[in-house]
């Protein structure tokens, strides 16, 4: 196929050519209806191309074939025998995979460090979640991938599993040996799900790490407005045949995809696909080159560590646009310490945590931002060394992810939804979660309904809260106290 084509910008432009009289959705009708404040804010004609698929970008039938040509080329982009666009980001992929994979009762291994989003479908669809541990770095406090020896031990453990899942990259861009992960899936008759909604760019850059689907998943998830240019939530679902249902993976799309998806995020993923198709070398080796320039300068900076291809597990790879900074060094949070940034120099990293800064770069990542960033930590350190930053000390006492565990003690479904009471966190050793906590970002699950919450938990989720941790979405906004399944009686 032409990679060239764009089948739906090309439909957007013949529609802005030749207007429709419409009597139909979206009730604003191309900007018409549209406040002023916001069409000179967001532009006209971000509105004229909010239309729906039928009778909008093609005709009432779909005749046209509009978006399952651009589907069709996208597949082949990515080397791949399907492909579906996603309106609703990643979480939406995920739960569309693993539906086409599994069903209620159903066993699905799950790498310890997977997104809330595969933990939330397997607790409304009652897939039985096994969890397989991944590796934790105990020098940088941060969980890699699954190595096949773990993988392994699970799949014996757990002969009736319909599918395992596994996150790479991860959010530090550290890969896991796909290739041997999934041979030991096909081993047992059972696909592959990669969740690397942060290398959707691999398949198009040799200098970036090995593409997923070229290395044997079956089922790959990528988060096209993470980092290669897409409007947000725009995502993607590819897949390969031999051990998925390809049939039974597009009902599982059209359960889960709104009949209205939004026309300007599916023109933007078309766009974006042409874009790396034709000129995805170029794209990202400038962005290569920038982030090595990058690490150089940072690793300059007195009391800063840069995680570099040294830092690696075996059999994994880097991407090098994703720059990993421990702070520790400088006895201060990484949440505080990026706040500061924002407040005292507009500069805004990826990611925070207690021990570390996370700067992302893509091909929107400007010079003038790179410049920033480094001006910036310089002058962080100059402040924390002469006192003046008036950053908060990092507490003592840190516990490390590595003294965390999944115990479930009780039914998921039966925990969220059943009686339930309220404890400070300090007292909830010993009882059992009925709410997801995941700290944001990575929005790794570190409690989930169902799970026996351990004296470590209390320990890390105090230490974190205290150093400015986010947990995301808990029923206590101000994180003081967790929902746990209700005491007999």
């Amino acid at each position: 196929m032409d990679q060239h084509q764009a089948p739906l910008l090309d439909a957007l432009k013949a529609l802005e050519r030749r207007p429709i009289h419409g009597f139909g959705a979206p009730g604003h009708h191309q900007g018409q209806a549209v406040p002023k404040e916001a069409k000179a804010l967001l532009g006209a004609r971000l509105f004229a191309a909010d239309v729906i698929t039928p009778k909008g970008l093609d005709d009432r039938t779909e005749g046209a074939h509009v978006l399952q040509r651009a589907h069709e080329i996208a597949a082949e982009a990515w080397q791949a025998d399907f492909c579906r666009f996603v309106t609703g980001g990643s979480t939406q992929s995920l739960h569309t995979a693993l539906a086409a994979v599994a069903g209620p009762g159903d066993t699905v291994l799950f790498a310890a460090n997977v997104h809330k989003a595969e933990r939330a479908h397997a607790l409304a669809a009652g897939l039985d979640a096994a969890i397989v541990p991944v590796l934790v770095d105990p020098h940088w406090d941060v969980e890699h991938g699954v190595t096949p020896a773990a993988l392994a031990d699970a799949l014996d453990a757990h002969p009736q599993a319909k599918a395992f899942v596994v996150v790479s990259p991860t959010y530090y861009g550290v890969t896991s040996d796909i290739a041997a992960l999934a041979d030991l899936c096909h081993a047992r008759g059972i696909p592959l799900i990669c969740d690397a909604a942060w290398g959707g760019a691999f398949a198009f850059c040799e200098a970036l790490p090995h593409d997923p689907l070229t290395k044997g998943a079956d089922i790959a998830v990528y988060s096209i407005h993470k980092t290669m240019g897409a409007l947000t939530q725009g995502s993607a679902i590819l897949a390969k045949t031999g051990h998925v249902d390809l049939q039974r993976l597009w009902m599982a799309y059209e359960l889960f995809q709104t009949t209205s998806p939004s026309v300007p995020i599916l023109a933007s993923l078309d766009a974006v696909r042409r874009d790396h198709a034709l000129h995805g070398e170029t794209l990202w080796q400038s962005v290569i080159d920038r982030a090595l320039a990058l690490r150089g300068q940072l690793a300059a900076i007195d009391g800063l560590r840069v995680f570099g291809e040294g830092d690696l597990p075996a059999d994994s790879q880097l991407d090098p646009t994703k720059v990993l900074i421990d702070v520790s060094g400088w006895t201060v949070s990484g949440y505080a310490l990026d706040d500061w940034l924002v407040q005292h120099h507009r500069v805004s990293v990826g990611l925070s945590d207690a021990r570390h800064l996370l700067a992302v770069l893509a091909p929107g990542t400007p010079a003038r931002d790179v410049r920033a960033l480094v001006k910036a930590l310089r002058d962080a350190a100059q402040q924390i060394a002469a006192g003046t930053s008036g950053l908060p000390p990092l507490p003592s006492s840190l516990p490390r992810i590595d003294t965390l565990s999944v115990t479930m003690r009780h039914d998921p479904a039966a925990a969220l939804f059943g009686p339930a009471e309220s404890v400070p966190i300090e007292a909830a050793a010993g009882h059992i979660a009925a709410e997801m906590i995941a700290p944001a970002p990575p929005g790794v699950p570190r409690l989930v309904p169902g799970q026996l919450i351990e004296p470590a938990h209390v320990a890390w989720l105090i230490a974190n809260r205290d150093a400015g941790a986010f947990f995301l979405d808990p029923i206590d906004p101000n994180q003081r106290r967790l929902r746990v399944v209700a005491a007999p009686g």
